[in-house]
């Protein structure tokens, strides 16, 4: 009889052992990575290959009700931008309109130009040439928003704004957006010229805003171009005479 206890006893302590060990193996799996990334792969193989298989999550289906609205961003129109339409309407600048004034392409412009008009032999701007380029940039901007062909809202809403711009009523971005404010300069446009009272416009008062705004604009272009050559006009002073008198 003892020794029959003694092998139960041996029995069952070898299975503790046995369960004991199993269980820190088992910790052992879970715990990160043995034995590097493939380690981690295979010691995650037994692991899972012991445990029992988990009962199926049932499947949801979510739809997203978020709906997102793409808001209307106006291209930025920085000075630099401004300088690079104005040589590029003027014929002297071919490459993108990116601002990099500093970039090859665009110095070589101001050189050809500065050659053109006698202003210079060199590739910068002197302070009056720069203001007038960035307000030609300006008013050639002006000039294809009135020339557009769209007929969608957008391209109709900038040419508006634009020339009541122009006539000295809507001081707001160009955008396009025909809201309140541009409105508001259609009724003081309307009312400064003695129009029908409202905030809208028929097909022959948009004609004589829109083609008015560029007849003023293409004025405003001459006249910049006039002075940006001026600037290299060579001024001829004469001489101061001066009396010889003979003994």
């Amino acid at each position: 009889m003892i020794k029959v206890k003694n092998v139960s006893t041996l029995l069952v302590g070898s299975l503790l052992v046995s369960s004991v060990a199993y269980a820190d193996f088992s910790d052992g799996l879970v715990g990160g990575l043995v034995g590097g990334a493939v380690g981690s792969v295979i010691t995650n193989e037994v692991y899972n290959a012991n445990k029992p298989a988990p009962a199926a999550a049932p499947v949801q289906s979510r739809q997203s009700h978020t709906t997102y609205q793409k808001r209307y961003v106006a291209p930025q129109n920085t000075s630099e931008m401004k300088i690079q339409k104005a040589l590029t309407s003027l014929g002297f600048y071919r490459g993108r309109i990116d601002g990099e004034v500093n970039s090859y392409e665009t110095r070589s412009a101001i050189k050809e130009m500065n050659r053109a008009y006698e202003i210079g032999d060199t590739a910068s701007l002197n302070p009056q040439a720069k203001d007038a380029l960035i307000f030609l940039g300006t008013l050639f901007e002006f000039d294809r928003h009135l020339i557009a062909r769209g007929t969608d809202s957008r391209t109709k809403g900038r040419k508006i704004q634009t020339a009541l711009k122009i006539h000295g009523f809507y001081y707001a971005k160009i955008d396009g957006a025909v809201g309140p404010g541009t409105r508001k300069s259609i009724g003081d446009y309307k009312a400064s010229k003695g129009l029908s009272y409202g905030t809208s416009l028929d097909f022959e008062e948009e004609y004589q805003l829109v083609s008015s705004a560029k007849e003023i604009n293409d004025r405003s272009i001459e006249d910049t171009i006039g002075s940006l050559k001026a600037l290299g006009t060579k001024k001829v002073t004469a001489a101061p005479v001066m009396n010889i008198q003979k003994n």
